[in-house]
């Protein structure tokens, strides 16, 4: 596919029952719109408990259906069926192969094409593959067993999100009925250094399994694979680039596999500006993820992908066969669409195993990997049931916020044992609670010892948000397991429980009590009634909410987006009333106790103060990397920013000096104020909560100790 000379696009088809030529009208920028809307829906759709299916695969047939009817016109949909036809009566199965020259239709998501009447979603159908002109034919290589996969996870500590130590256990659970067998060998890069993956490439491999993060330049428009540095930080490597260290390799890799969001996501300027297209150049076939994808989906499609390579298939029969056990799992998930097949011209067929296994059907993988995890749920620590409270709206009324014990000098450091992804203080300034993977504490903050802990949700589960109502009687967290949790603190027991379709990575009551605000990966800010449970306000937006929080007066809820946007919304209409942008994603937000003045904080390395009257900005403050946590303290007259280089500072709010200046080893993901504002809580990868004493209170300390 072409741009034609009139206009739109020239669509050629070469087939085995013959050709044909046909322009198209595509509306190329339309459909590259929708993609946000989409990614959601794919996210959306491996959850578990839905109401409503047709809701959330509209998008994706609309999409698939209007590709498809572009491309399938007339002539072409009868040399389709044809040639179908002919590959059925060969014993043989069609595929599809895109040469795609246009930049902007790269960029459309392809293996979407959808046709009721041609049999539905048609990479379910026969392989659909992303054909990339390259001069080097390539042919199968000969293998003696085992296949030798080398992995690597890198997970730098800002990215947080994913655990290294868990992406490793679900690819090696995936492989492990083919390393029992011999098929294949699975080694790992032991670090998440460039440096690393050089020495570990050396020995060479068939395939390298990259399993992290991958983001877009939009300056050189080209893709990233974000490595770590020494210390822990992102250190991102174009793919230009990664094509060369690949290279080094002997054996040299024939597949390269991006387990990693966006690593698959064309730009619509350049042809070759994904990683996958690029690393063409160096490997004869890329896999690689348009989308992001879920843990179990990651898991599912990994063995069944490999299992199909094992047994001498195609690598495009075997990417079908993982699409499959995809949909096997789960009926109506849209994850089935989300892997992406880049190769060059030759044979599809990347290795000749000189003893190749029998074929597992798709189901039968579904039902091994169910199998374990149902048996990890087993032996997990069961989650306290939730008990059945009277219902909230005959309970008394929260009492008035606590005030808070004046006097507590709370421990300087301790010890959490995990890194801490979330943190709130109480009320009244003698607790304060973690959210970690597979972990949530409330602390003593004098003894430095956890008054109660608990562990939420399935083993891997990561608790992205904590915050105490303000009475203090109640801890709300929210979770990777898409759930949001409310506890009563006098009991330990949770008393409601809120459903979003993806991660949960923001909670926050409002002054009152009665409100929760949430943020989540599936691109939703929801409002909801603790006395009902039900959800009052939804505000959408194109990427995932990553933080939330009420005005003073309950009246706006501030909420960040990854779509590097921050918004302010008015809470009664659901009406934007204002847009703060950045460069990069927002990671943080806070109002100031007047409400007059708003912060917010960035991947982009800045955080900003905004007043609310005009929504004018009024100043920046600025960090050596990306900025993950804000907070007003409780008199406005200081700022508190946590970075992903480890930094703390605090900040006056007037004008936006510096006051304090603290380094830390990892990054730091928050920042709170204790309530009589004397003390700054920070915590981070380090796997530590400091308290430190805020420089204008230095003097009457000394005082006290003459």
């Amino acid at each position: 596919m072409s741009e034609a000379s009139g206009g739109g696009y020239c669509v050629e088809v070469s087939s085995p029952c013959g050709e044909d030529t046909a322009v198209t009208a595509i509306d190329a920028q339309e459909l590259l719109d929708r993609l946000p809307s989409l990614e959601a829906a794919v996210l959306g759709s491996a959850a578990r408990s839905r109401s409503v299916r047709t809701g959330l695969e509209a998008p994706a047939r609309q999409v698939g259906g209007a590709l498809c009817e572009a491309v399938f016109q007339s002539a072409i949909k009868a040399l389709y069926l044809s040639s179908r036809q002919k590959a059925q009566e060969r014993g043989r199965r069609l595929r599809m192969i895109l040469r795609i020259r246009s930049p902007e239709l790269a960029a459309l998501p392809w293996e979407l094409l959808y046709d009721a009447k041609l049999g539905g979603y048609l990479c379910l159908l026969h392989p659909i593959i992303r054909y990339v002109e390259m001069l080097e034919p390539v042919s199968p290589l000969r293998v003696e067993p085992p296949l030798r996969i080398l992995g690597m996870v890198a997970l730098p500590g800002s990215l947080g999100t994913l655990d290294a130590e868990a992406e490793r256990e679900s690819l090696s659970t995936a492989l492990k009925p083919l390393m029992d067998e011999g098929m294949v060998r699975l080694d790992w890069v032991h670090g998440q250094t460039k440096q690393h993956l050089f020495d570990a490439l050396l020995q060479g491999c068939h395939i390298l399994h990259f399993i992290g993060h991958g983001k877009f330049d939009d300056q050189r428009c080209q893709g990233m694979i974000v490595f770590a540095d020494e210390q822990g930080r992102e250190d991102p490597l174009h793919a230009e680039a990664l094509g060369s260290l690949v290279s080094i390799a002997d054996p040299a890799p024939r597949l390269v596999v991006l387990n990693s969001c966006e690593t698959g996501t064309s730009h619509a300027r350049d042809l070759f500006s994904s990683t996958a297209a690029m690393l063409e150049y160096t490997v004869p076939a890329v896999v690689a993820m348009q989308f992001a994808v879920t843990d179990k989906a990651a898991v599912l499609f990994s063995r069944a992908f490999y299992q199909a390579l094992t047994a001498n298939r195609p690598v495009d029969e075997a990417v079908r066969t993982g699409r499959i056990a995809l949909r096997a799992d789960k009926d109506d998930s849209l994850e089935c669409f989300t892997p992406v097949l880049y190769q060059r011209s030759g044979d599809a067929r990347l290795f000749d195993l000189t003893s190749p296994r029998r074929p597992t059907p798709p189901q039968t993988v579904v039902h091994e990997i169910n199998e374990l995890e149902k048996e990890a749920r087993l032996t997990k620590h069961a989650e306290p049931p939730f008990p059945q409270p009277p219902p909230l709206t005959h309970r008394t009324p929260p009492p008035p916020p606590r005030r808070p014990q004046p006097g507590i000098t709370p421990l300087a450091e301790i010890d959490a044992g995990h890194g801490v992804v979330s943190l709130a203080v109480h009320p009244q300034g003698r607790l304060l609670a973690t959210g970690s993977r597979r972990l949530m504490r409330v602390w003593d903050v004098v003894t430095g010892r956890p008054r109660w802990e608990h562990r939420p949700g399935e083993e891997n589960t990561m608790v992205n948000a904590i915050a105490f109502s303000p009475d203090g009687g109640r801890l709300a967290t929210g979770s990777t397991d898409n759930l949001v949790r409310i506890w009563e603190l006098a009991t330990g027991y949770g008393v409601t429980k809120l459903v979003h379709r993806h991660f949960v990575n923001a909670v926050d009551f409002d002054g009152s009590g009665r409100y929760l605000a949430t943020g989540s990966a599936d691109a939703t800010a929801c409002v909801w009634d603790l006395s009902t449970g039900s959800r009052v306000l939804t505000l959408r937006h194109a990427r995932a909410v990553k933080a939330v929080r009420f005005s003073p007066d309950g009246r706006l809820l501030l909420t960040a987006s990854e779509d590097k946007n921050a918004y302010v919304w008015d809470t009664e209409t659901g009406r934007q009333q204002a847009r703060i942008a950045h460069h990069d994603s927002v990671l943080g937000v806070d109002f100031s106790p007047d409400g007059r003045k708003i912060a917010t904080c960035s991947q982009d390395r800045i955080a900003q103060i905004t007043e609310t009257e005009t929504w004018n900005p009024l100043f920046q403050m600025e960090h050596d990397a990306g900025v993950r946590a804000v907070a007003f303290s409780p008199d406005g007259d200081t700022i508190a920013t946590g970075s992903e280089d480890g930094a703390v500072c605090v900040w006056r709010a007037d004008m936006g000096r510096s006051l304090l200046a603290l380094k830390y080893h990892r990054s730091v993901n928050a920042v709170v104020f204790y309530p009589d504002g004397r003390f700054l809580a920070s915590a981070g990868e380090d796997k530590a909560v400091r308290s430190v004493l805020l420089p204008r209170y230095w003097k009457a300390r000394q005082d006290r100790c003459r």
